[in-house]
C-alpha cells in the first residue's frame, strides 16, 4: 500500500466536554432539571427536528424552580456557578492538560454545549487559560436564546455549531490533529482528525466506518496512550483525514 507522507508542524488537541471531560451530559441535565427535555429530545432523536431548532425549542422551556428562585436573578452567572457544583471533572483531565502544556501541544475544549456552565467548571479546577469553543445562552427580552459560535450550512452533522469547521480552521494546515469525544456531535470532527480517542456512540460509529481509533474509559487511558505516542514519536497525518479536511475547506 502506498504510504503518504505529510510534514507535521505541530500537534493540536481538541476534546469534547459533556460526557468526555465530565462523565455526565450537563447540557441535558440542565434541561432535565429546569426545562422540558424528553419530549423535545425525542423529536431530535427521531429526526423530526434539526439540532439548532431543538436547542431553541428546549431553551424556550427553561424555568428556575420555585425552591431556588429567590436566590438568583434568572439564569445568570451566579445560577450557573450554583448549578455546576453537582458535577465533577474527570481528575485525570488535569494531568492530561498539563502534559499537553508542558510539551507545547495546543489543547482546545470543543463543545456543542454552553459556555455558561463550561467556564465555571473549568475555572473551578484552576485552569484559567483554556481555549474553549462552545455555544452560549443569552438572556434577550427575558427570553433565553442560544447562540452557536460555528454554525455551518455546508455541514449536516448532528452539531449545532460545526465542530469540523473549528477543527480545520483552528489547527494550522500542517498540524497533527488529535480528537477526543464520545457522542453524536463528535462524529464529523473525529472523521477529520488524525488520532482519535473515542467511547460510547462515537466509538461505535468509528467501528462501523472502520476508522482507526483508541477506545478509552477516562482521561487516565487517554493520558497513558497519548503520552506514549508523543514520547515515542509514533504519529503521522492520517491521509483520509487530510483529504477530508482539504475537501471541507473547498466547501466553505
Amino acid at each position: 500500500m502506498k504510504q503518504h507522507k505529510h510534514n507535521i508542524s505541530e500537534i493540536t488537541v481538541f476534546t469534547d466536554f459533556d460526557g468526555t471531560i465530565v462523565s455526565q451530559d450537563i447540557g441535558n441535565e440542565l434541561f432535565i432539571q429546569f426545562g422540558e427535555f424528553q419530549q423535545n429530545y425525542d423529536l431530535l432523536k427521531s429526526g423530526n427536528i434539526h439540532i439548532r431548532d431543538y436547542w431553541a425549542k428546549v431553551c424556550s422551556t427553561l424555568k428556575i424552580s420555585e425552591n431556588i428562585k429567590s436566590k438568583f436573578n434568572g439564569f445568570d452567572d451566579s445560577f450557573f456557578e450554583y448549578f455546576v457544583e453537582q458535577f465533577d471533572i474527570d481528575p485525570n483531565f488535569i494531568t492530561f492538560y498539563n502534559f499537553c502544556i508542558d510539551n507545547s501541544i495546543n489543547i482546545n475544549i470543543l463543545s456543542d454545549g454552553f459556555s455558561n456552565y463550561i467556564n465555571p467548571i473549568i475555572n473551578k479546577i484552576g485552569i484559567t487559560d483554556a481555549k474553549i469553543f462552545s455555544n452560549k445562552l443569552c438572556l434577550i427580552d427575558k427570553k433565553i436564546i442560544p447562540f452557536f459560535y460555528g454554525a455551518s450550512e455546508s455541514c449536516e452533522c448532528m452539531c449545532a455549531s460545526c465542530k469540523r469547521n473549528t477543527v480545520i480552521t483552528e489547527a494550522p494546515p500542517d498540524s497533527l490533529i488529535v480528537y477526543i469525544g464520545d457522542g453524536q456531535s463528535d462524529l464529523c470532527a473525529a472523521e477529520h482528525s488524525d488520532i482519535i480517542f473515542a467511547k460510547n456512540h462515537l466509538s461505535a460509529y468509528l467501528n462501523e466506518k472502520r476508522i482507526p481509533h483508541y477506545n478509552f474509559s477516562n482521561f487516565f487511558d487517554v493520558y497513558r496512550i497519548f503520552s506514549n505516542i508523543i514520547n515515542e514519536k509514533k504519529y503521522r497525518i492520517r491521509h483520509q483525514a487530510f483529504l477530508k479536511r482539504k475537501q471541507a475547506f473547498e466547501c466553505e
